[in-house]
């Protein structure tokens, strides 16, 4: 049995703009052509994919299933279908990385990198759910993202580049900053400040004091880590973040690294993206050099 990809990829855009007409549009057919391309697989798969309603579609389970496979054809296709454009018209190669905030000073080393070169890289921030949802949809050719230990999308894999712990971050004058290593339970009166609830840094640390049975009794929620940064130079509190982030402030002496006496202390950094034979040489060029 042989499924047309652009049945697959008609499908794909339907899932994603929630309508039959306003797919037309998109893919620049008419109205009864993406109707007839859906009944097509719909029949090859033996059961409905979506139920219509006054504001669009819904997809059925059926639909659910075969979603993540029609969006990985339409990954492809558009990829080859960019790779043919650059080629043909010789563009310069341009690399759409998401980066997750965790990772940002990585992503400041890859643009300084690769600035004036080839290929261009643009950086797009977010948390690790959002950006693998986005190479998902091809809006980002790959993510550095923080322990992507999720089910992924079909059509996509992880590759772990790095690993780090999670420090206790002190300002430099604080108590606990001249130890080697402290037990979360000495954490218990400090002033835990926090960054974003979405931020991957946060749930691990959230999940390392929960099983060490540790219940802060003073958290501040600051919403980023620019804030707590801020915070821990003027003193205000403590965090558990790695060290990467805050690692100029480290080596220049306004704050204090200790390490952590417990488990799950471990962050692992991945490149989710297609599998790298399927990607351009551009962006496996940008991935290699997370190794370097």
């Amino acid at each position: 049995m042989r499924v047309s990809p652009e049945y697959l990829l008609t499908f794909s855009t339907v899932a994603e703009v929630g309508s039959v007409s306003k797919a037309a549009e998109h893919l620049n057919l008419s109205q009864p052509a993406v109707s007839g391309q859906l009944r097509a697989l719909t029949e090859l798969m033996g059961e409905p994919l979506y139920t219509r309603h006054a504001r669009g579609i819904t997809l059925t389970e059926a639909g659910l299933e075969l979603l993540p496979h029609a969006q990985a054809m339409a990954r492809t296709m558009k990829q080859v279908a960019e790779l043919a454009h650059n080629k043909r018209y010789r563009v310069r190669s341009h690399v759409r990385l998401g980066v997750s905030w965790t990772l940002a000073p990585r992503a400041v080393t890859l643009a300084a990198h690769f600035q004036g070169g080839a290929p261009s890289l643009g950086i797009h921030a977010a948390h690790t759910p959002e950006l693998i949802a986005r190479v998902a949809r091809g809006e980002l050719d790959a993510a550095l993202t923080v322990d992507a230990s999720q089910v992924l999308p079909d059509g996509l894999e992880a590759r772990r580049f790095a690993s780090e712990d999670l420090r206790l971050i002190t300002p430099a004058g604080h108590p606990l900053a001249g130890y080697g290593y402290v037990a979360p339970h000495q954490l218990a009166g400090e002033v835990l400040l926090l960054p974003m609830p979405e931020s991957s840094v946060r749930r691990r640390a959230t999940r390392l004091l929960e099983h060490a049975g540790v219940t802060p009794e003073r958290p501040l929620e600051l919403g980023s880590f620019l804030a707590v940064k801020d915070a821990l130079v003027r003193g205000v509190g403590v965090a558990i973040l790695p060290r990467s982030l805050v690692a100029a402030e480290v080596d220049c002496g306004l704050l204090a690294s200790v390490g952590l006496e417990t488990v799950e202390v471990t962050l692992g950094y991945h490149a989710v993206s297609a599998p790298l034979p399927l990607l351009s040489g551009a962006v496996r060029t940008v991935l290699d050099r997370l190794t370097r």
